[in-house]
């Protein structure tokens, strides 16, 4: 049977977008946006994970010592870093909680003060490193985020206050980035 002119062109061209389509999700290339896990940022409040006490003292020169304590998870050694406790401070930040392993930083904590987490709640927060890093891992206060290497996580941080003698908290946006797996329990 004779083929009409300009018909078997356009079955061919049919054919050729379908095979496309079924073949385009088979190339590794095709695929790499999809797939692909956006890199958490390393930085925060002028640090970066695996910089040395040093180098925290010299962005962060203390005023007086900095209380520290081991936390025995990833036997890390935890500095509480307050606003007063440092000649130079990052803006809008009330408390800084520093890690360190084997001498190099792996955890950064951030809480900022009353009036910036009024401004800017966790769940603000969150919102914003959405549109950075996609849909966040949510557990019950807590959102997170991970790549290969770093977790980013948003939640409130309870401040202990005394309030007319009475024992109190307050509730403070905090971010905190940090190695994966460093507090995997060592034992």
């Amino acid at each position: 049977m004779p083929r009409r002119p300009g018909v078997a062109g356009a079955e061919d061209r049919v054919s050729v977008l379908l095979l496309a389509a079924l073949l385009f999700p088979a190339f590794p290339a095709a695929r790499a946006g999809e797939d692909e896990i956006p890199v958490i940022q390393r930085y925060l409040v002028h640090l970066k994970l695996g910089d040395d006490l040093e180098e925290v003292r010299r962005i962060y020169p203390p005023a007086q010592e900095w209380p520290s304590s081991m936390d025995p998870r990833g036997r890390v050694t935890r500095y509480r870093v307050e606003r007063a406790w440092a000649k130079t401070f990052p803006l809008k930040v009330q408390i800084l909680h520093l890690g360190f392993k084997k001498g190099r930083l792996v955890e950064i904590q951030v809480v900022y003060d009353e009036k910036f987490s009024s401004a800017k709640t966790y769940e603000t927060m969150a919102g914003d490193f959405s549109l950075l890093y996609g849909e966040p891992v949510r557990s019950g206060d807590r959102f997170w985020w991970a790549d290969a290497h770093t977790v980013l996580r948003v939640f409130p941080a309870e401040i202990p206050l005394a309030k007319n003698g009475d024992k109190a908290v307050e509730w403070r946006t905090s971010v905190q980035i940090y190695e994966k797996g460093v507090f995997d329990r060592v034992d």
